[in-house]
């Protein structure tokens, strides 16, 4: 029975019992979290239109998950340690559950068929779909609703959407970062952010803005500099933006580290010091945040953590009923060498 076939008697059996095709998957599935009138209305539906017929189908329903990585544009989720590692630590949780990971790679623009794969995945029955959705818009959303099998949405809070979710605390990193640098002393911070918009830097922005205005600091728009994030781009356009003569803070929160990084370069070009002539603290610390000079001081994010918490909550997300899970992992500031006192 192809995978077509069975979303179709999925759809079927959820018409004549009543229910979503996400609650026929769960009680085929033997998943909590459907009633026992529910289950075995469904079961007794299955079993007159032979769904249950083919034993090798039932089991291949539970024998993997898929993880989408959906880009939009490919300048944020690329092959970086902090994605290596995430998506290192989601393989090796499903293989602790006995599950294989079958990975596809998407980019909204890019790829003609598009729609048509993701069509194609909503029809699967397996034990859940990871959806990175770091690029995504929350209307790129709706190309899942047909989905029969259960969804997360990783590395993105989509905190008014109707969809489970796990993701780094972004809002208290952007707030922890900020607060340091206040700490060391500076009371003109800027924020180094990315020029394109993503969710994940706008709470980092948030956080930011909260710490500023709690300490009463004033932050305006020529506070917030903008770069692409990618190492070259964020060089260059440091570059740029150095060029222009802007006034220069004392410190800065950059969005993440290889932002960062790039921006190092370029003040070291420019004849500007880290953290002499300015402070920096970056995001994510990742690998090369110990080899610069100086050190970047960064704020951690638990990639593996997050991969493993992907995982069990996706497995676990019938008990969850009709109410949607947002789980943000907390993050925590890695002191280095790239922050000091501001010059008198």
């Amino acid at each position: 029975m192809t995978a077509a076939l069975a979303a179709v008697r999925v759809r079927d059996i959820a018409a004549r019992a009543g229910v979503s095709p996400a609650t026929v998957s769960n009680a085929l599935n033997g998943r909590p979290g459907v009633s026992d009138e529910n289950t075995r209305l469904i079961h007794q539906l299955a079993e007159e239109i032979g769904y249950l017929s083919s034993k090798a189908l039932k089991s291949a329903e539970k024998s993997y998950v898929r993880l989408v990585i959906l880009k939009r544009h490919g300048l944020v989720v690329m092959d970086t340690q902090f994605f290596m590692e995430l998506i290192e630590a989601i393989e090796r949780e499903c293989q602790r559950e006995g599950l294989e990971l079958l990975i596809t790679h998407l980019q909204i623009g890019l790829d003609a068929d598009c729609s048509e794969r993701i069509r194609t995945i909503c029809m699967e029955e397996c034990a859940g779909i990871l959806l990175l959705s770091t690029e995504i818009y929350p209307e790129d959303l709706a190309l899942f609703d047909p989905c029969v099998s259960p969804l997360l949405a990783l590395d993105n809070l989509f905190r008014h959407e109707k969809v489970h979710s796990v993701v780094m605390n972004n809002y208290e990193a952007g707030y922890s970062a900020t607060h340091a640098l206040y700490a060391a002393g500076h009371r003109n911070i800027g924020h180094i952010t990315s020029k394109v918009t993503f969710s994940n830097m706008r709470y980092r922005r948030k956080g930011y803005e909260a710490a500023m205005a709690e300490n009463g600091l004033a932050f305006t728009e020529d506070s917030f500099w903008r770069v692409t994030p990618t190492l070259e781009g964020a060089y260059q356009d440091m570059c740029g933006l150095l060029n222009q003569n802007r006034p220069l803070p004392t410190a800065f929160f950059a969005g993440n580290d290889i932002i960062a990084v790039g921006c190092m370069r370029a003040f070291s070009e420019h004849g500007i010091q880290v953290p002499k002539d300015v402070s920096l603290i970056g995001m994510d610390d990742i690998s090369i945040c110990q080899f610069c000079r100086p050190a970047l001081s960064t704020v951690r994010v638990f990639r593996r953590e997050m991969g493993v918490a992907a995982v069990r909550t996706l497995l676990h997300l019938a008990a969850a009923g009709d109410c949607y899970l947002k789980t943000e992992l907390s993050v925590a500031l890695v002191e280095r060498e790239s922050v000091a006192a501001p010059r008198e």
